[in-house]
């Protein structure tokens, strides 16, 4: 709750930030389930729990995050898709990912496996709260690939409702 006379005193300013924030949190946490929901208490069945059930192919690669590793992939991907070429290709990876992939340069060149990765690849995404942080030993992360076929997304979330911050400057005021 912001009282009345903290909002006279920071102006719009501080509604905006309160939305801003409010947003922020809304967002990781449907990412959080949307991706890693476990089917359970009302949350939303994730697309890796769901994975299997839904005929959605997982693939373990064995191996450390590399631009040859994650290009067969693509390639296992694109054949089983509708994705034209490696730029039709979407990824979602854990930024631990990136950091690995950032610090491994190729012999001989100022051209780190990251750079090859983003330079083929259509989009690349990282988030820390659509992915489960990596586990085992070694630690082993997951990713996601995607595509959109004549311009549909890969998959929808459906809402309802929605959370709004309410105005009013009444409540808990001191006069008035």
């Amino acid at each position: 709750r912001i009282t009345r006379k903290t909002l006279k005193q920071s102006g719009t300013g501080l509604e905006q930030a309160v939305r801003r924030d409010m947003n922020g949190a809304i967002e990781e946490a449907l990412d959080r389930a949307v991706f890693l929901g476990s089917g359970s208490a009302g949350e939303p069945t994730g697309l890796f729990a769901g994975a299997s059930a839904w005929g959605i192919e997982e693939t373990a690669v064995n191996a450390a995050a590399t631009w040859a590793a994650i290009r067969t992939e693509v390639v296992g991907f694109m054949t089983g898709n509708a994705a034209t070429g490696p730029g039709s290709v979407r990824g979602l990876f854990r930024p631990e990912i990136w950091d690995g992939m950032d610090g491994t340069y190729i012999t001989g060149t100022a051209v780190t496996e990251w750079d090859r990765l983003t330079a083929a690849m259509g989009s690349v995404v990282l988030s820390n709260n659509a992915l489960a942080a990596p586990a085992g030993d070694p630690l082993a992360s997951k990713a996601i690939l995607t595509t959109t076929a004549g311009g549909v997304a890969p998959f929808f979330v459906g809402t309802w409702g929605a959370i709004d911050l309410i105005r009013d400057p009444f409540s808990d005021a001191k006069s008035g």
